[in-house]
């Protein structure tokens, strides 16, 4: 009988602690939340153009001057798995996210995201995917590209994605059963130089890539043509946290769509290969997430 007792007088102390530990949790996610700090997570394979090194600096540097602007503390967050990011991103560790539209729109709860800003490539239409072809070899439609070699970027589900749909629209089978796939490239000009020198018949890039590393090569122009393209596929953006002060995000956000009006400013979005941030909404992911569908519909009549 007294064992008894003892076992539930337990069995409520270790209720007690769990509801605290509970409550204690969401307090300090409270207050993170409410910290007047920028706090970025960046999905580090998301952003294949980059390296891990360049990245770090990369952001570190540009973070840094929107802080001097607003005269805030920020820090910076390199992940390599959305799992871990999300963790923090719904937890307050940090409070502004940055991955692939598609990791976004699919692995993170979008019901947290408000809006953000975007950064604008030089060159090319922004949001823009585009296949990429040799010219007067036959290969002006996607119908014509069974069995033909296919070179993607590493990290791109995008590209994937996009790829994959057309496949699915126009041979009914995925990309994997109708493309011969080569290996990956870890940067795009590189995939677009392979497709120049004929190492591989078609692959996919964002549109800005492929405008910049012909402006190095021009004579990629003459031989490279684009058969396919979708637009409003955000190329990369950055949503804040619900629970974000919304004054504190409309300084950060208003002060990095002002970059682009002084040197300095412009100076830091020159190393992102980029012309001006503007504000991102969740609408913008509307594109990738319809695509998916597509996708999957295209997958379950097949």
């Amino acid at each position: 009988m007294n064992t008894n007792k003892i076992s539930l007088k337990q069995i409520v102390e270790c209720l007690v602690i769990i509801t605290c530990v509970i409550f204690s949790t969401f307090a300090v996610a409270e207050d993170l939340f409410h910290q007047q700090t920028l706090r970025i997570g960046f999905h580090r394979p998301s952003f294949h153009d980059y390296s891990r090194e360049d990245l770090e600096i990369s952001v570190k540097i540009l973070t840094e001057e929107m802080g001097k602007e607003l005269g805030i503390e920020t820090n910076v967050t390199i992940y390599e798995d959305m799992k871990s990011m999300n963790a923090d991103f719904e937890n307050g560790t940090i409070n502004l996210i940055f991955a692939s539209p598609l990791l976004i729109a699919n692995e993170v709860d979008n019901s947290l995201l408000v809006d953000g800003f975007k950064m604008i490539p030089s060159g090319g239409t922004a949001d823009r995917l585009v296949i990429l072809t040799r010219k007067n070899e036959g290969l002006d439609n996607f119908k014509s590209l069974r069995n033909k070699k296919l070179g993607l970027v590493e990290n791109d589900p995008t590209s994937d994605l996009y790829v994959n749909f057309l496949a699915q629209s126009n041979f009914k089978k995925d990309f994997q059963d109708t493309l011969k796939k080569m290996p990956r490239e870890k940067k795009s000009h590189q995939v677009i130089l392979k497709l120049f020198f004929g190492q591989i018949d078609v692959t996919c890039v964002y549109e800005n890539f492929y405008q910049t590393t012909a402006e190095l090569n021009p004579q990629i122009l003459d031989r490279v043509q684009i058969i396919e393209h979708i637009d409003g596929i955000l190329q990369g953006a950055g949503f804040f946290h619900k629970n974000v002060d919304p004054a504190f995000r409309e300084r950060v956000i208003n002060a990095a769509i002002k970059l682009n009006t002084y040197p300095r400013g412009r100076q830091f979005l020159e190393i992102f290969k980029t012309e001006e941030a503007l504000r991102a909404i969740p609408s913008d992911l509307t594109v990738t997430k319809k695509l998916f569908n597509d996708y999957q519909h295209l997958k379950k009549i097949k």
